[in-house]
């Protein structure tokens, strides 16, 4: 297995790019593709930018893909902010309900006021 680290990944876009420590047996350095399907028959949920991993990889249409992975050291500040970002979203996601539910509430005593004139 080649040592690698994780140059970016997209879980929205499910793939992501791991940049090797050392060239294969080819002695091919370039970024070698990872998509979600290697994750989770890894039972991996994510990838954070700059985790350490192992991974095996194959030639697929050309490039290097990724056929299994597991993680060596996990980059606890890229975590850290995964986490917060993922705080802030689901935090502006409850805001965005709490004020659609407050003008649904406030046109349905408009149109009461309406009709009671």
């Amino acid at each position: 297995m080649r040592q690698g680290k994780v140059k970016w990944y997209n879980g929205k876009k499910c793939f992501g790019f791991i940049a090797p420590d050392v060239p294969n047996a080819d002695g091919n350095t370039d970024d070698v593709f990872v998509h979600s399907s290697a994750l989770k028959d890894a039972g991996i949920k994510f990838l954070n930018e700059n985790d350490i991993v192992e991974f095996d990889e194959e030639p697929r249409n050309g490039k290097l893909s990724v056929t299994t992975i597991r993680v060596v050291q996990r980059d606890e500040e890229s975590a850290a902010r995964f986490q917060e970002r993922k705080a802030e979203r689901r935090r502006a996601r409850e805001e965005r309900k709490n004020r659609e539910a407050r003008e649904e509430h406030t046109e349905k005593k408009r149109g009461f006021a309406f009709w009671k004139k």
